[in-house]
């Protein structure tokens, strides 16, 4: 299979899951996590009582799955710790686990995965070489669709 990249809105997607990276301290404040807030608000919701009743980190590599009102699922990939302007957040390691398991639970339901271009990488300020190498390898028997807005 392959990694498809094309040019359009994560939120608008036709995909059954629309995955994205979030942070484990229960903000879902900039970028496409503002987006999921506010068009799919269930998902916040879930996404802050999972936060809340863990320490901070002990969440990272998890994926959390939530079916929206509309049918389709999010999936809250937790690759970073912490968040602000202009750092490091992103541990690929933990985002990779949570990329595996998206991949299983796309697979085992027959769904399809669509994820934002460059996914860790601005807001995470991860290298987007090692991240897309990693969407490759845990993609790489599975389709993956990357939604890249216009700039």
């Amino acid at each position: 299979m392959a990694v498809k990249i094309i040019e359009g809105d994560l939120l608008l997607a036709s995909e059954d899951i629309l995955g994205h990276q979030v942070n484990c301290r229960g903000v879902m404040g900039s970028g496409v996590a503002k987006g999921i807030r506010a068009r799919f608000p269930e998902a916040y919701t879930a996404y802050q009582s999972k936060c809340a009743g863990e320490r901070s980190g002990t969440l990272l590599g998890q994926c959390q799955i939530v079916r929206s009102k509309g049918g389709k699922y999010i999936a809250n990939l937790f690759g970073q710790d912490g968040f602000g302007a202009g750092g490091r957040y992103t541990q690929e390691d933990k985002l990779k686990q949570a990329l595996m398991e998206l991949r299983e639970f796309a697979r085992s339901n027959g769904l399809s995965a669509a994820l934002p271009y460059r996914i860790g990488s601005d807001r995470g300020g991860a290298d987007w070489q090692v991240v897309y190498g990693i969407i490759e390898e845990v993609f790489k028997e599975d389709e993956v669709t990357l939604y890249k807005l216009r700039a």
